[in-house]
């Protein structure tokens, strides 16, 4: 599965304690401040002063501009919008963002995958008979722009996603009992308890007689390894690809053939 990092706090002061909800606007952890060799630093540049402009029309025209210059919806989606999140986050770490400022820009960022293929916001483009995913971002962790591209891919897999963020967990058991759903998908970050992860392990093993495969992912595998997510989790799966997650849960997926449009605004 794509990482889905959180700030890493210590970057501040450590007696300062985070916004409560500071996750909910970034969760990337801080990385490198030049992009990636395979990006192109004007697109990301043009990607970014959209998102932080205070002309909503900025981020469509930029958009557009991007995919003229040959860059695809799904590069952009998977590749630019992560990679700018990142960039963000620096500038907030380093004191350069303000928390305003990241929250406006990573909601721009979130409607710009949401315009990149409607399709991939929901289950549109999943055939009726496609394996169904629920995928499960915590209570109270808010990472919820990693989630949204890590369903993106999911559903241009072939797959049906439920993405399902910070619910409690008896609305979590009784979303599994009224849908059959074939896997569960948990994206978990850094910093996240294994413990609060078992909690909800234990919920969806607990709404259910079927055996569902469970998998946890994101960037918590940067920091516990894959037996340990596993053994003190409950879960049966731990992988940071998405690849990997649909084998193991032994899903059979067709991917579409139509590609998705742009949503115009």
């Amino acid at each position: 599965m794509p990482e889905h990092r959180n700030i890493d706090a210590k970057s501040r002061v450590d007696a300062t304690p985070l916004p409560a909800n500071a996750m909910s606007a970034l969760h990337v952890q801080i990385v490198a401040s030049n992009p990636p060799p395979d990006l192109d630093a004007d697109i990301l540049k043009s990607l970014h002063t959209a998102a932080m402009s205070a002309d909503r029309d900025s981020c469509g025209e930029a958009l557009e501009h991007a995919l003229a210059s040959g860059i695809s919806r799904e590069d952009i989606a998977d590749s630019y919008i992560p990679e700018l999140a990142r960039q963000m986050g620096d500038l907030w770490c380093s004191d350069e963002l303000g928390f305003a400022g990241v929250t406006i820009g990573v909601s721009r960022l979130q409607s710009m995958l949401r315009d990149l293929g409607p399709d991939w916001s929901g289950d549109n483009s999943a055939d009726p008979t496609a394996p169904a995913v629920m995928l499960i971002v915590a209570q109270e962790i808010y990472h919820t722009l990693g989630a949204m591209v890590l369903a993106g891919q999911l559903r241009r897999k072939g797959l049906s996603v439920r993405l399902t963020l910070g619910v409690r967990p008896e609305e979590i058991a009784a979303r599994i009992q009224r849908t059959g759903f074939d896997a569960v998908f948990i994206s978990s970050s850094r910093g996240e308890r294994l413990e609060s992860l078992r909690r909800i392990v234990d919920v969806v093993k607990n709404a259910t007689d079927q055996h569902l495969p469970i998998v946890i992912g994101g960037s918590i595998l940067k920091v516990e390894t894959v037996e340990d997510v596993k053994a003190l989790t409950g879960a049966d799966h731990a992988t940071a690809q998405p690849d990997q997650a649909i084998a193991l849960c032994n899903l059979k997926v067709a991917t579409t053939n139509h590609p998705p449009t742009m949503r115009r605004t």
